[in-house]
C-alpha cells in the first residue's frame, strides 16, 4: 500500500491554502501538534500508517513536499522532487522510518517499566564506581550500607586500593569496608534507577553505576582494575 496519497483534502479552502492546526488543535490520531507553516500551493497529503503527529503538504504536481512529525511546529524537510513518483519514494521511506522510532521508542517504555516492576536487584554491601572528570578521569567508589524501601537506598564513599602505573595516572579499584571520613564524605541518601545496570545520581553531573565482583574466594570480593588520570 501507498504511503500517500496526493489529492486535495476536503479541509483545504478554495484558495488551496491547507489549514494549519492552532495551538491546542488535534490531528486525526489525537495527537496535538503546534502551528505549522505551509506554503499557500500546497495541499494536504494522506499518509497511511504514520505515527500520530506526522503531515505532509506538497504541491498538486508533486515536485515539492514539506512534512512535520511528532508535535514539533519546525518542519522535518522541504524538498523538491523531479516527479510524484519521486515524492511518493521519499515520503514512503520517510514514514517507515517514523514508525521504526516509534516502535523502538514504545520497546524502551515498556523495558523500563518492566525493570521498574521487577526493581534495582541491589543489596547491601553493592559497590557503585563513579567516573567523572574532563582534563583528568576521576575515579569514586561508593558501598551501600541500607535500602529504604523499593527505590531508596543509603550509600558511602570507600577508599581504593590505587597504584600509579606512570606519570600521573595509574590503577584502582575498590577497597570494600573501608569507609571514608564520615564528616568530609557523609552518608548520602540517594535513589536506585534500575535497569540493566542499576545506578544512581552521584554528582548532578555524574551517575554511579553498580560494578560486579569478577571473583570471590573465601568470602573476599575482587573487582576489575579502573584507570585514573591527574593531568590539571
Amino acid at each position: 500500500m501507498s504511503a500517500l496519497n496526493i489529492e486535495p483534502n476536503s479541509q483545504a479552502n478554495v484558495a488551496g491554502v491547507p489549514p494549519a492546526p492552532p495551538e491546542d488543535s488535534s490531528n486525526r490520531q489525537g495527537v496535538k501538534t503546534p502551528f505549522r507553516w505551509v506554503p499557500r500551493d500546497y495541499m494536504p497529503v494522506e499518509l497511511v500508517g504514520a505515527p500520530g503527529g506526522a503531515q505532509v503538504f506538497a504541491r498538486e504536481d508533486g515536485c515539492a513536499a514539506i512534512a512535520y512529525s511528532g508535535r514539533r511546529g519546525k518542519h522535518d524537510w522541504h524538498h523538491s522532487f523531479s516527479g510524484s513518483e519521486r515524492l511518493h519514494a521519499f515520503v514512503a521511506k520517510w514514514v517507515a522510518g517514523l514508525v521504526r522510532a516509534d516502535e523502538w521508542r514504545c520497546q524502551r517504555r515498556a523495558e523500563r517499566k518492566a525493570a521498574g516492576a521487577a526493581g534495582h536487584g541491589c543489596k547491601v554491601g553493592d559497590i557503585f564506581r563513579c567516573s567523572w572528570g574532563c582534563d583528568q578521569t576521576n575515579v569514586d567508589y561508593y558501598q551501600v550500607t541500607a535500602l529504604h524501601g523499593r527505590t531508596m537506598a543509603t550509600v558511602r564513599r570507600i577508599a581504593a586500593q590505587a597504584q600509579e602505573t606512570a606519570w600521573l595516572q595509574g590503577e584502582c579499584a575498590p577497597a570494600p569496608g573501608h569507609f571514608l571520613d564520615a564528616d568530609r564524605y557523609p552518608p548520602m541518601r540517594v535513589k536506585l534507577n534500575a535497569g540493566t545496570t542499576p545506578s544512581f545520581k552521584a554528582y548532578s553531573f555524574a551517575s554511579a553505576y553498580l560494578v560486579k565482583p569478577i571473583v570471590e574466594l573465601a568470602g573476599v570480593k575482587s573487582y576489575a582494575v579502573d584507570h585514573w588520570t591527574a593531568y590539571a
